[in-house]
């Protein structure tokens, strides 16, 4: 069994999510479809007691849910991103409490009826989190993934992807299967697998360009003034064939919701 993350992962791709331009441009990425809330609190049941959002930026998850549970504890590492959050709406929920630090370290305040994590889950020591998440949850509880808010089918897909190639500051990246990364090295047992139904989404060009500063590997401080220029400039004329009169840019959303128990 594998024991240590895919290289791509490292910490010091993990950092720059304290950056500041990072955690603003974060408001720019597209929303889970509703779908996937619905989702979630079917695996609440009736019960619908605390949640713990784990890698939550801006709480993008903790914030939506709140209103439907007992509480969210709600955990991120970068004190910017938490910041974002409390501005935006729900931030200052009084069920919601926010936790800076990263999730391996702080106190959480089990036990919790359900963890949810989205693309951050990538970043944690895998070997740390998982025994902790283990240990936190309710017998009957779920540890939840949640991925998926980029668009897809989109016509422009490749073109796009050659160019974040092209200007990515990890080099050490490679697609993967990430359920499938963590059941083959033994973290998890899944239980369900599910995804959304294809929704339409709209936004201005400049927002989904924008959007990718919220990236690790495409984030202003780590690029350079010149390389942001060139990249926004690029991508906007490939994108230029498929924005309408108004300036937005129209695709579908589809979330994939994973979940499962976690392996000690």
């Amino acid at each position: 069994m594998k024991t240590t993350r895919p290289r791509q992962f490292w910490d010091d791709y993990a950092s720059r999510f304290k950056n500041r331009s990072l955690a603003e441009a974060y408001e720019f990425r597209p929303p889970y479809p509703e779908e996937t809330y619905r989702i979630l609190l079917s695996l609440l049941g009736e019960s619908h007691g605390k949640i713990l959002d784990v890698g939550c930026g801006t709480g993008k998850i903790a914030r939506t849910l709140v209103k439907h549970v007992g509480s969210v504890d709600a955990v991120d590492f970068s004190q910017e991103m938490i910041q974002v959050g409390k501005s935006l709406s729900n931030g200052n929920h009084p069920k919601l409490r926010w936790i800076i630090g990263p999730v391996e370290d702080v106190q959480l305040y089990p036990p919790y009826r359900m963890v949810t994590a989205g693309a951050s889950i990538h970043w944690m020591d895998w070997n740390v989190v998982f025994l902790k998440f283990g240990e936190v949850l309710t017998i009957d509880g779920y540890l939840v993934i949640i991925d998926g808010d980029r668009p897809v089918g989109a016509p422009w897909h490749d073109a796009e992807l050659s160019l974040i190639r092209k200007y990515s500051t990890n080099k050490h990246y490679r697609e993967i299967d990430l359920v499938q990364e963590l059941t083959d090295r033994g973290h998890i047992h899944l239980i369900g697998d599910k995804r959304t139904a294809p929704v339409n989404f709209s936004q201005p060009l400049t927002a989904y360009v924008q959007s990718f500063h919220s990236r690790a590997s495409l984030s202003k401080e780590n690029m350079g003034e010149e390389n942001v220029s060139a990249f926004d400039a690029e991508l906007s004329q490939i994108l230029s064939d498929f924005v309408d009169i108004d300036g937005l840019l129209s695709f579908q959303l589809e979330t994939r919701v994973t979940w499962g128990r976690p392996l000690r």
